[in-house]
């Protein structure tokens, strides 16, 4: 097995330029490296794709995470213009942020938005609280069967489990989310499907889509 090949297994490389890299993360990958982890994480892989293309010091900037078990679009940063300019563009909510989920149950209303403060609970658990972050998330069922529905959710914001947190004050967790679900699975069922942005150099809208996996599509029937 290449490196390449194991690049494209867990972390597909979809797009790239001087500035900026896009990839396609596996759920089970860590976005960077943990202390006292040896597992890889999308930060080596990508630094050891460039290795095995023999490109050479180039710097790679993480400017958002997805959890280890959500699946689907990050973008990197390469130049100190790009991070500057994307980092930017995640503190004013500018960036484009669509994710999938499959739910547990079936949101109703099937369409809305949830404006919430999200923080940590007494117990240490995230959650909705009474003080913490405005969050807010656009939801939408696409699909529904008679106990689960494939969701698309739009951030405004970007907090830590805003996705995961607000489905579950719908009564409605993702399914497979060990932490606010009632159900666990083989998987988290939390996909980042599109991811827009104006890219730092040329100042153009750049929108990515990635496609909605089998898997999530085959859980509602």
């Amino acid at each position: 097995m290449t490196l390449r090949q194991k690049l494209h297994e867990r972390a597909l490389v979809i797009y790239e330029d001087s500035d900026v890299l896009l990839i396609e993360k596996s759920e089970g990958l860590l976005s960077y490296p943990l202390p006292d982890n040896r597992d890889d994480s999308a930060i080596q892989l990508i630094r050891r794709y460039w290795k095995s293309k023999n490109i050479q010091n180039r710097n790679l900037y993480l400017l958002h995470r997805l959890d280890r078990d959500t699946s689907g679009l990050m973008i990197f940063a390469k130049t100190t213009l790009a991070r500057k300019s994307l980092t930017d563009q995640f503190n004013e909510h500018s960036i484009i942020r669509g994710y999938i989920a499959v739910t547990q149950g079936i949101p109703s209303p099937a369409k809305g938005t949830l404006e919430t403060m999200l923080g940590r609970k007494f117990s240490g658990k995230r959650g909705v609280t009474d003080r913490g972050k405005l969050s807010k998330t656009y939801y939408e069922v696409m699909r529904a069967s008679s106990s689960r529905a494939l969701v698309y959710c739009s951030l405004h914001t970007g907090r830590t489990h805003q996705v995961r947190i607000h489905m579950m004050h719908l009564g409605t967790p993702v399914v497979g989310d060990p932490i606010y679900g009632k159900m666990k699975g083989n998987r988290l069922f939390l996909h980042s499907h599109i991811l827009g942005f104006i890219h730092p150099r040329t100042n153009k809208p750049q929108l990515f889509l990635s496609s909605i996996p089998e898997s999530f599509k085959a859980l509602i029937t």
